[in-house]
């Protein structure tokens, strides 16, 4: 099942924030605990699960930089459209750990978020996570979102590792 009441819990929290700038380059962090609802057969946290709660952290991303309004404004929507997971060490039921995201910036299809689970200074997973915004037309590019952001374009400014993602693709045209 969706992880409802943490859902709740991360719009509450940060909807009382300061909103910050898309393109802050800040981490934003969420405290969480591996729940029995939470963990395989091994008494771990399911790597399923770590991508549901990824969701979490873009969510509260999200909500930091105010990004509804401007999806209502332009009449567009996010999707989900690739993620590359690395999975290092376990963790155990009832283990807190935190769920850190970062906006890494952008080419000229895509956006990317940076994401990891991390206890005690260290990194259990981490996790790529590319994205698009959508309208009923489909993909809204990234030249088009920032300009409408009011930024200047600047694809050149992703790392290079990051943009090898979009070079190796597992589905092509």
């Amino acid at each position: 099942m969706y992880p409802y009441v943490r859902l709740f819990r991360v719009i509450l929290t940060r909807s009382f924030r300061t909103k910050v700038d898309f393109h802050n380059q800040g981490e934003d962090s969420i405290n969480l605990m591996v729940l029995p609802q939470d963990i395989d057969p091994f008494m771990e946290l399911n790597n399923g699960r770590y991508v549901t709660l990824l969701d979490l952290g873009r969510f509260g991303y999200s909500i930091n930089v105010n990004i509804n309004q401007f999806l209502k404004q332009n009449k567009w929507s996010l999707t989900i459209t690739g993620t590359y997971n690395n999975y290092r060490h376990r963790l155990r039921i009832f283990q807190r750990f935190k769920l850190k995201t970062k906006l890494l910036g952008y080419d000229e299809k895509w956006f990317y978020f940076f994401q990891k689970a991390v206890k005690n200074d260290k990194t259990y997973m981490a996790s790529v996570v590319r994205f698009a915004f959508t309208s009923k037309k489909g993909i809204v590019f990234p030249k088009e979102v920032i300009k409408a952001m009011g930024q200047e374009y600047n694809p050149g400014k992703l790392d290079e590792w990051v943009q090898d993602f979009s070079k190796h693709q597992l589905f092509k045209k």
